[in-house]
């Protein structure tokens, strides 16, 4: 029996559909599980050379905005110290970029974490060269109190644009089931060399895409190869949280008008009202809905 077919929850029944279509029902067990998964390129519906393509862009957007020179990322023994300098907003830098925002596989994750109103909210990069130490555990789901639900409020999409292989690529960690205690990591729990939580490695090869609940406790590893780690970071939020860049207001129409699923994401804000004497029904309807359901 398959429940989606009854057409009788709209909001889960198209996930439901998109999940069997894509092969995604293991990763939506392991985001519920364990706070995080990692879905392979064969899996991604990428076309040729997106990984190529995103991985260049970013080294070219890093070495534009901030007047330096990688070299090759596969042998660099030494990183500029701003090469993860202006590394914000970066629709308008590549067509590629708005690839990896809208992957429908991607979205059909986020939206099961955040509901069919999920708004993109930030894309930014990740350089990592050698030597380049790691971040301590933490969460990614800042200024929300503990005990605020057991819903997802926001999430990460990382596109691995370098293969994770071991420790000694400085790969993002992770403590499973971490988006269960509903709270940031205290001072005595972030260290990774002396928390009492046990973590695990994100491995992975390039054109993977790593998603996790933005409540998930994670941290990075020291990196001690040659080359750089590239990683493309997207966040989505439920409408009601306050997103990094705001792209109702700052994206630009003509890439909203070939990409429909953008403008989607874009999200209008409900407040402040645009017409303060005439709000627009057609505007409120789907945030009234999402405080009715978390899929919404």
């Amino acid at each position: 029996m398959s429940l989606a077919r009854h057409k009788a929850y709209p909001d889960v029944d198209r996930l439901m559909g998109q999940m069997e279509e894509f092969d995604l029902l293991l990763h939506v067990v392991e985001l519920e599980a364990y706070g995080m998964t990692v879905v392979p390129p064969e899996k991604l519906a990428l076309a040729p050379g997106f990984v190529e393509r995103l991985r260049d862009a970013i080294i070219a957007a890093s070495e534009k905005r901030n007047n330096i020179e990688l070299g090759n990322y596969k042998t660099a023994t030494a990183m500029p110290n701003d090469a993860n300098g202006s590394n914000w907003d970066l629709l308008e830098e590549d067509e590629v970029f708005v690839e990896a925002a809208t992957n429908p596989i991607c979205l059909t994750l986020v939206r099961w974490l955040l509901g069919q109103s999920a708004i993109f909210t930030g894309q930014t990069w990740i350089i990592k060269g050698q030597g380049v130490e790691g971040i301590p555990l933490h969460s990614d789901a800042h200024g929300l109190p503990p005990g605020s639900g057991s819903i997802a409020h926001m999430c990460n999409t990382s596109w691995i644009c370098t293969d994770y292989t071991s420790a000694a690529d400085g790969p993002t960690v992770f403590v499973p089931g971490s988006h269960r205690y509903g709270r940031a990591t205290l001072p005595h729990e972030a260290d990774l060399a002396d928390t009492p939580y046990s973590f695990l490695p994100l491995i992975a090869e390039a054109g993977s895409l790593a998603v996790w609940n933005g409540a998930t406790w994670h941290a990075s590893e020291r990196r001690t190869n040659p080359g750089f780690r590239v990683t493309l970071v997207q966040n989505y939020m439920r409408s009601y949280m306050r997103p990094q860049i705001d792209y109702s207001v700052c994206c630009p129409t003509d890439l909203m008008e070939k990409n429909s699923e953008l403008e989607r994401l874009a999200g209008k804000p409900l407040y402040p009202y645009a017409d303060r004497r005439n709000p627009d029904p057609e505007r409120i309807k789907p945030f009234i809905h999402a405080g009715t359901d978390p899929f919404a």
